[in-house]
């Protein structure tokens, strides 16, 4: 099918939003049905936003490394060609390893008890202190930006919470404070209970989808022509399920969907062409309740890889053109 977006001659903003191993799995194959019916490379995406496992693919993006390799990474059976990456072991545990008896970010309770930050930021603050060993991560990153460096990319912003203020900080924006883009990723994908936080600049961050899962509306006054969002913890198409974990993961994907439709209003209100990718109901499935829960990577994989072509041509077919910019 050929679309009847085109890219060309167009400022492209790519924002990739937080899902751990799950999202990965879904959001690789999604990126390159994507850049197949576009004839466009995700890499020369004129700003790159990642949030936690969004961090990651941004990252690695925004220093060279194509779709395809992640792609071919991914459908491989543990170890990636390229770089020190185990799929089996790498993304850590599937549940959270014996956690620290502290919080992760008690100021972000009271800040919540005060209706200061949204509810899940203030959730995630009461949750114990991640000690997942984070050097997988920190290699992957370092094996293509050198440890201490930032990203060659003029625009790469990862996104990452201030345990004290309970604000985003998009690491690599200028009103950020610096820092390596290795740090970043690792702050960004500081997931609550499983990975600790990141400290940089003498101030802590944890992971930037406790507050939105995409970030997409920082680019709402930006100069950009269309956005593509790719959110891993969104969807229109939510089944009941009789699983109790699997109606706690409900509830927050329909708490994160929310977020993305009130970012992706905004962007169209602000005259942008906005391409929204999220998992069908089949990859839901295949995905399960337990997004860090790296034994369902092939099942979700494949899901995604059998679904892209309709799923993609749905979200061009819906990226309508604003007819007046605000």
């Amino acid at each position: 099918m050929t679309s009847k977006v085109s890219l060309s001659n167009k400022k492209v903003g790519l924002a990739l939003g937080c899902g751990a191993v799950a999202g990965a799995a879904w959001s690789v194959p999604i990126l390159a049905e994507l850049q197949r019916q576009l004839a466009w490379d995700a890499r020369s995406a004129d700003v790159l936003i990642g949030t936690s496992v969004g961090a990651v693919l941004a990252a690695l993006l925004s220093a060279g490394v194509s779709i395809d390799d992640m792609e071919s990474s991914l459908s491989s059976k543990s170890k990636s060609s390229g770089c020190d990456w185990d799929h089996d072991t790498s993304w850590g545990p599937w549940h959270p390893s014996l956690p620290k008896l502290q919080f992760s970010g008690l100021p972000l309770l009271r800040k919540g008890l005060r209706g200061e930050v949204p509810p899940l930021t203030a959730i995630c603050g009461v949750l114990p202190k991640g000690q997942f060993d984070m050097t997988p991560f920190r290699q992957l990153i370092n094996a293509h930006v050198s440890e201490g460096q930032w990203s060659p990319h003029d625009n790469c912003w990862i996104m990452a919470v201030d345990n004290d203020s309970g604000e985003r900080v998009g690491f690599g924006r200028p009103d950020a404070p610096d820092a390596s883009l290795v740090d970043a990723v690792c702050a960004s994908y500081g997931v609550p209970a499983w990975c600790p936080p990141v400290e940089i600049g003498g101030r802590t961050y944890l992971d930037g989808g406790i507050t939105s899962p995409v970030s997409a509306d920082l680019l709402a006054d930006s100069d950009l022509d269309v956005v593509i969002v790719v959110a891993p913890m969104s969807s229109r198409t939510i089944e009941a399920n009789p699983s109790l974990l699997a109606r706690i993961e409900r509830v927050a994907r329909r708490y994160m969907t929310r977020i993305v439709d009130r970012e992706v209003a905004l962007l169209r209100r602000a005259g942008k062409q906005v391409i929204r990718l999220e998992p069908s109901t089949g990859v839901l499935q295949a995905i399960g309740y337990n997004m860090m829960d790296s034994r369902r990577r092939h099942r979700v994989f494949e899901s995604a890889t059998k679904t892209a072509s309709a799923a993609v041509e749905q979200a061009l077919s819906e990226a309508t053109i604003p007819q007046h910019r605000s």
